[in-house]
């Protein structure tokens, strides 16, 4: 691999909320075919505990408008499709620098979301799946198309950035969490001026299996406002 002689300011910041963004969507997709699951089981309240760990608000007046809201509804900040006119906000920016064929695989799930919403079409599995798969070929993309160390790193950053956020958040388990540490830490040796250190190193003392097991909310706030300063670019 090459390392990029010139990355600007700009585009690297770019690259890390690219990075960010498409794990989001990855994840908010994930987490919605469970809390899909569990409303049509029977449990109707299942999308406002969704809401309130993801950071939106309440607005839907029923589980269809709940559903459509959740993937389709531009107004909604943690909608999937306000989560990918994000990622494609970024990556226009960078198209030299994750080539065009891996930019299709933002704008194609983009457009899907566009005419659905449009057209009134209630969200599906289906369609929940593709958006997934178009998500993980972007990351194949990015394996295939990009060889820039730089460029590969701090996407790399981004996306571990947010996967260990969106875990905290949902509380997943601690090996998890842990294991996407270790590996921004190596993500760190190769791009240390892109962290904040004195962060990192708060991070590193308060992830343990029995502090994260005991903490409460308290603690999980203070990862997360970590997390969200962890890094500098």
């Amino acid at each position: 691999m090459k390392t990029s002689a010139i990355l600007s300011p700009s585009k690297a910041n770019s690259l890390y909320w690219l990075g960010r963004y498409t794990e989001r969507v990855y994840l908010e997709l994930h987490l919605l075919r469970l809390c899909f699951d569990k409303m049509i089981d029977g449990d109707p309240k299942e999308y406002g505990r969704y809401l309130a760990t993801i950071g939106g608000v309440s607005q839907y007046p029923d589980q269809a408008s709940v559903i459509n809201g959740l993937v389709h509804d531009y107004s909604n900040p943690v909608s999937v499709i306000s989560s990918v006119e994000r990622c494609n906000d970024n990556a226009v920016l960078l198209r030299d620098e994750i080539k065009s064929p891996t930019l299709g695989y933002i704008q194609m799930p983009l457009e899907l979301l566009r005419q659905n919403a449009k057209n009134g079409i209630e969200p599906n599995v289906d369609e929940l799946q593709t958006l997934t798969d178009w998500m993980l070929a972007f990351w194949g993309s990015i394996e295939e198309r990009v060889y820039d160390d730089r460029v590969r790193t701090i996407l790399k950053i981004g996306k571990l950035i947010e996967h260990i956020d969106m875990n905290v958040r949902f509380d997943y388990k601690f090996y998890r969490i842990e294991e996407a540490f270790k590996a921004l830490g190596r993500c760190k040796a190769e791009e240390p001026r892109a962290f904040n250190d004195e962060a990192i190193d708060e991070l590193r003392k308060m992830l343990t299996e029995e502090k994260y097991t005991e903490g409460g909310s308290e603690y999980k706030n203070r990862l997360l406002y970590l997390l969200g300063n962890a890094v500098v670019l």
